[in-house]
């Protein structure tokens, strides 16, 4: 019996089966495990079968979530598979793997022969959503079609999603709105998305939905899961995404494209149901088993390639301007142990999400332990900001779901060129020319003159002007001119964003209340000059960010008699 690849699914590593599932391990002494044997072939006519005149692909690598093999001259492979293990490759840089109907890559198959259990470690568990069902014994022959493509091309462009995240209808509706439609037609001309977790809020009904609309979008979506993807009904962690991996596929895995080779990473542990880590139901941290896959995966691959780590939680987050209390996001635990085995590599990036209230970009240099050239640790800007019931509602009916930092909610486009990765944050909503990247204001704002008004009226003699570059960072550069005067450079500062706080206090108490402001990693400050003339003023400002993009923003206020 052969099987045909359609619908495949990865989870993470072996487990002992007796009366009911013990223990997670990663090695081939298990006794219920079996030979998985197949084949990687070129399907020149893409009907997912493999025909006597299609070839085998030779060196492409396979795993079980533990071990690594690679395929032979004739594309054919074999590993050891038990149940609840998953079979899967890592798709090379010059061929495309096969998608569902909602655009999901296929390159997985799911080893479950008696579906997800009822009973773990003599625990009878209730699943709240549907998981994985039986899918018999092993079938003789698994194999793995790729589709011909041109994907060797070093520059290239990608979209970057964090945490959609919605929990009911009407927050999915606001994905629909803010997210899917602007794309519907891949107006920016992406190969494919990645989403780094959180696909929802718990509400793991919502994943059928979901997958549609992001599948409008008519180009592959490669997804991780979140600490809200999770099954919490898990005694443990080794089952903590079932319904997930039903729906989507791998929780951790890679694949390759130009000169980048993709690490989607699953650094979100559960302790399992009725217990915690000391402070939390979970927490960031990479498991053995799947650093043991890491290792084993990145040992066949050239290390002068880019490496992209995924991961939900950051790997590392943290802002300092060298005189504030520096502020630190949620971090993976053992991060040490992962820039041991990233120790090869040349060219490095790291994509994650999960912190709402701020995003941040970490240098990852010997300050850290790393000994290697200098690396980005970027914490995404969230599709949902701070929540699809947060900040009111505009006309279509979309809620201002503006983050904590005072950052818009919005996603990125990945701009790969070789081994270089710059990223450019898309807020929402874009203005018509794109270049609404940054917020201008004045702290404190003018004192109102008579009747009310909008920057018009009286200034402080401590006024500053504030600017929010969205999604920048220590090392971007940005500069103010006022009236026409010379530019100034303005000085980075961590501190709230005074646009968040104002709205925070006006809708406090309210349905359409903001969250309480965070300290931003992204905001600069000039004194105005003193003795400003009775009239209008005008303000540019500039920037230029560590990758090389500019931005230019103005703003005008009007200074009245008192």
């Amino acid at each position: 019996m052969s099987i045909k690849l359609s619908f495949l699914i990865l989870s993470s590593c072996s487990v002992i089966f007796a009366s009911s599932v013990v223990l997670a391990q990663c090695n081939n002494t298990r006794a219920d495990a079996e030979i998985a044997r197949g084949t990687v072939f070129l399907d020149a006519n893409q009907n997912l079968l493999k025909e006597p005149v299609e070839f085998g692909v030779a060196g492409v690598v396979v795993s079980n979530g533990c071990n690594t093999v690679l395929t032979d001259s004739a594309g054919d492979y074999q590993i050891s598979l038990a149940p609840t293990e998953i079979l899967f490759i890592s798709k090379p840089a010059d061929y495309s793997t096969p998608v569902d109907e909602n655009n999901i890559p296929q390159f997985f198959y799911r080893h479950y022969p008696n579906g997800t259990p009822n009973e773990i470690n003599g625990t009878s568990v209730e699943w709240l959503w549907p998981v994985i069902e039986p899918t018999g014994i092993l079938p003789d022959s698994i194999d793995f079609p790729l589709f011909p493509s041109t994907m060797a091309n070093e520059n290239f462009l990608a979209h970057g999603f964090a945490d959609t995240q919605a929990q009911y209808g009407t927050g999915q509706d606001m994905v629909r709105e803010e997210l899917v439609n602007p794309l519907i037609g891949n107006p920016y001309g992406v190969k494919f998305g990645l989403t780094v977790g959180d696909v929802v809020f718990d509400n793991l009904d919502l994943y059928e939905r979901h997958k549609a609309m992001m599948g409008l979008m008519d180009i592959p979506q490669w997804y991780l899961p979140g600490n809200h993807d999770m099954n919490f009904e898990s005694p443990n962690g080794y089952f903590a995404n079932e319904t997930y991996k039903k729906h989507f596929g791998p929780t951790y895995y890679s694949f390759d494209y130009g000169n980048v080779h993709f690490v989607m990473l699953n650094n979100v542990e559960y302790a399992g149901e009725g217990k915690d880590f000391g402070r939390s139901e979970y927490r960031g941290y990479i498991n053995p088993i799947q650093l043991q896959w890491l290792q084993s995966d990145l040992n066949h691959i050239p290390p002068e390639k880019l490496l992209v780590i995924a991961s939900h939680i950051p790997l590392i987050a943290e802002a300092n301007d060298g005189i504030s209390e520096p502020t630190t996001g949620p971090n993976t635990e053992n991060f040490s142990e992962l820039l041991q085995i990233l120790e090869p590599f040349e060219h490095i990036y790291g994509l994650a999400g999960h912190d709402t209230s701020n995003s941040f970009k970490v240098e990852v240099n010997h300050n850290h332990g790393w000994t290697g050239s200098p690396w980005i640790a970027h914490t995404l800007a969230e599709v949902r900001g701070s929540g699809w019931v947060r900040g009111p509602k505009d006309l279509r009916g979309v809620r201002d779901a503006m983050m904590e930092d005072g950052n818009p909610n919005g996603f990125y486009v990945l701009k790969f060129n070789n081994t270089k990765l710059t990223p450019e944050f898309i807020p929402f909503p874009s203005g018509p020319d794109g270049t609404n990247r940054m917020r201008i204001m004045l702290d404190p704002i003018i004192d109102q003159a008579e009747g009310g008004s909008i920057h018009r009226g009286s200034l402080s003699d401590d006024t500053k002007i504030v600017v929010n570059l969205f999604d920048g960072g220590v090392r971007d550069m940005v500069w103010a001119s006022l009236d026409g005067a010379a530019d100034q450079l303005m000085t980075y500062t961590v501190r709230t964003d005074p646009f968040i706080e104002l709205l925070f206090e006006e809708f406090l108490n309210s349905d359409d209340a903001y969250p309480t402001p965070d300290r931003s990693s992204h905001i600069w400050e000039l004194p105005l000059p003193a003795g400003l003339n009775i009239g209008l003023h005008h303000i540019v400002v500039s920037s230029t960010d560590e990758f090389g993009q500019t931005q230019q923003g103005t703003f005008s206020f009007e200074i009245t008699n008192d």
